[in-house]
């Protein structure tokens, strides 16, 4: 038993109602004037006769008129009841959930057709005039009707708009959370949630507990349907990734890209090729190769750059069963050279023993001469930074550099926000709390905390290695040449915790890091725990140094990796020399013209906000002196895993949610119509409540008639009679 209203409001107003003529009856006993004279005592007498009488009928009357009373404010209260009793109104609102993921896609009758057929026969079993919802499911959901009035016309022009699944993935937790709104609204006694979905074994084969909990939630409110949508096969070929993997992004350089192609089906796959574009035009085409079930390959190929600007790359798989992860999208911002302002901080108190800052010199230039299309440093001393304009510059080095003073942090984190990079180098003369104080902390720029200096037992000193990590300075590193990496050794360093944000990238055989990173707003700092020269390691003098200090420098000005982003997310997108309130037009891939976006504040810049709902390449146009951004959109690689959880081991996971499985062979509109319960009885109330009003109406009217009709030879007593039949027709 359970009610559609307020129980709270509902009985108290049902309360009211009964207690309306039980206060009426009161109010008139204590406002009744008593007044006694002479025949009094012959009026009391006369009324013994009747009293015991007029009494019962008045109760009879009351009570009636309470009930009626009662019986309408439950029927206010809309109660129901869960079983499938014939007694009451049977009504049942149901929520109609697609999974609308890319993973949809995949067949050439694909599982959303198949999704779409569950859906209409769902539908068939609903009763016209019932609550009905319609959710598209994935990262972003969109309910296509929200508790309507079912209309067989009205759903089915719905369903047949429906082509194919968005370009998203499925966030499962948030879209259950959502379904079990869509159910709260539902005013019937019975209430029904169907998820028609491909049940993708990364989504259903394990629930997370978020999941888990959400359903069983869920499930307390209505009856809950998982329904497979069906598969043609669980054959797929993707594209994961297309990073930056090496080389120079200046004009004239050259520089390396690696598409990821991964076997996310059950079967091996073999005959595919892959194809790289440079705006526009192929470059390469390469064989897949045969790859079993799971297995992954990287597929490079190099390309020269001979313009400045941003360069549109793209990596295509061969057609297979799934599209929409078969293409991949890059930016290359090219760059006509770069500038870099180094801070020296170094002392050469000995001869020979060189600063850090010729060694950086030394590794970013190794051919000294004034090509415009190379590396350019200006070396300063650190209390000259405030004379340099960092609008000029694309990266700043700090080698040992003895204090920050806050308006120098000041200026580095403005410069860090707005899209520069900061490598930051240790020594003996950093202050390591005036670091943390000015550059660390909440707002900060630093990677990590500062602590004391660490020195090894070893006179040899600890060896490198690459930290766990995708970023490309540690993948620099995994790949060097092992024996030429144990050469490298650290006999010092600064002991170091990473801020929130901050990432390790290479540690020492101490356990601490030596490198890390931390991007802020648009650019990004790293730091070195150890020295740039010779003081704390023998690292200048290796090739690595050089590798990665150029590898370092060509990031921070121009790294394509984070010009990716996903589709199906928001992003706020930098857009500097803009006013807040500006307007500035945006180019989408799944737009013909361009899109006025209103500039907002993000903290101290100015941004735009963009939604990614198509994968393809997103720009922001240059206007003027005001620079545009381009920025690539993919979608979301983790969807491609088209495996999916049978029906009989899914429904045995959903077991302890209370969460019934329609399998495929089964009847599915006879399971529903099996499980389908709920009857409201407010309209019944109602009609119990009209025929007790009418039946004291009744009552009172014949008591009263009677009354009347009565002769008594007492003329006090008829005159009594004649009050109590007044007061009944009031």
């Amino acid at each position: 038993m359970g009610a559609l209203n307020s129980v709270g409001m509902w009985l108290g107003l049902g309360a009211l109602g009964v207690a309306v003529p039980l206060i009426i009856h009161l109010l008139y006993r204590k406002h009744r004037r008593q007044t006694d004279w002479a025949a009094m005592e012959l009026l009391r007498r006369a009324l013994v006769i009747r009293s015991g009488q007029v009494r019962l009928e008045d109760f009879i009357i009351l009570a009636l008129r309470c009930l009626a009373l009662a019986l309408l404010a439950l029927a206010l209260l809309r109660p129901t009841l869960d079983s499938d009793s014939v007694i009451g109104e049977k009504k049942v609102g149901m929520v109609v959930a697609i999974d609308a993921s890319y993973s949809m896609n995949h067949g050439e009758f694909s599982r959303f057709e198949r999704a779409i057929e569950k859906a209409r026969e769902i539908f068939k079993t609903a009763n016209e005039g019932d609550p009905v919802s319609l959710v598209l499911m994935s990262t972003r959901p969109e309910v296509l009707l929200r508790s309507v009035t079912y209309n067989p016309g009205t759903v089915t022009a719905k369903l047949d708009e429906l082509e194919s699944a968005g370009p998203n993935s499925l966030n499962l937790e948030t879209n259950i959370e959502l379904l079990d709104e869509l159910v709260e609204e539902l005013k019937t006694p019975g209430k029904e949630c169907f998820l028609i979905t491909d049940s993708q074994e990364q989504d259903w084969g394990e629930l997370s507990p978020r999941a888990r909990d959400s359903l069983e939630n869920l499930r307390n409110n209505a009856n809950v349907f998982v329904i497979p949508a069906g598969t043609e096969g669980e054959d797929n070929l993707a594209i994961e990734s297309l990073t930056y993997t090496w080389g120079s992004l200046r004009k004239s350089g050259e520089a390396r890209f690696t598409a990821l192609v991964r076997n996310t089906g059950r079967s091996s796959e073999e005959g595919a090729s892959l194809e790289f574009f440079v705006d526009e035009a192929l470059a390469r085409k390469v064989a897949v190769g045969a790859l079993s079930a799971g297995e992954s390959r990287p597929l490079e190929f190099t390309t020269q750059f001979d313009k400045v600007g941003d360069v549109r790359l793209r990596a295509e798989l061969s057609k297979d069963d799934l599209a929409d992860d078969n293409v991949r999208h890059a930016i290359a911002r090219i760059r006509s050279g770069i500038q870099v302002l180094l801070l020296e901080g170094d002392v050469e108190s000995v001869a020979g023993n060189r600063s850090g800052g010729y060694y950086a010199k030394a590794a970013l230039r190794p051919q000294d001469n004034d090509n415009e299309e190379g590396v350019s440093v200006n070396e300063i001393d650190p209390a000259d930074f405030g004379l340099e304009n960092l609008g000029d510059y694309d990266v700043v080095i700090m080698n040992n550099v003895l204090s920050i003073s806050t308006d120098t942090a000041k200026r580095l984190k403005r410069f860090v926000k707005d899209g520069g990079g900061l490598i930051i180098f240790s020594g003996d003369r950093v202050e390591a709390s005036e670091y943390n104080q000015n550059l660390g902390g909440e707002g900060g720029i630093l990677p990590a905390i500062l602590g004391e200096v660490a020195t090894c037992e070893d006179e040899e000193g600890w060896t490198l290695q690459a930290a766990k990590s995708d970023h490309l300075l540690a993948g620099l590193t995994a790949r060097y040449p092992e024996k030429l990496l144990d050469a490298i050794r650290i006999t010092k360093q600064i002991k170091s915790t990473p801020e929130e944000g901050g990432e390790i990238l290479i540690t020492s055989q101490s356990g601490d890091p030596v490198l890390l990173s931390r991007s802020t707003g648009s650019g990004t700092v790293l730091l070195f725990t150890t020295t740039s020269s010779k003081r704390w390691n023998n690292l200048p003098r290796e090739p690595l140094y050089t590798i990665l200090l150029q590898q370092a420098v060509t990031m921070l000005t121009s790294d394509p990796d984070r010009l990716q982003l996903t589709v199906g997310t928001d992003s706020e997108l930098p857009v500097s020399g803009r006013e807040v309130g500006e307007f500035v037009s945006l180019r989408s891939p799944d737009s013909e013209e361009a899109d006025d976006v209103r500039v907002i504040q993000d903290g101290d810049q100015p941004v735009a906000p963009v939604s990614f709902t198509a994968h393809g390449v997103y720009e922001i146009e240059a206007e003027d002196d005001k620079p545009g951004i381009v920025v690539a959109a993919n979608v979301n690689a983790s969807e491609s895993n088209v495996r999916v959880v049978e029906g009989s081991v899914l429904e045995d996971a959903l077991l302890p949610t209370g969460v019934k499985v329609l399998n495929r062979a089964g009847s599915m509109v006879d399971a529903i119509e099996d499980a389908r319960r709920g009857r409201e009885l407010a309209h019944l109330l109602l009609l119990l409540a009209i025929i007790v009003f009418a039946a004291q109406s009744i009552l009172a009217r014949y008591f009263t008639n009677r009354i009347e009709r009565e002769e008594s030879a007492d003329l006090s007593t008829t005159l009594q009679m004649s009050q109590v039949a007044a007061a009944r027709r009031s």
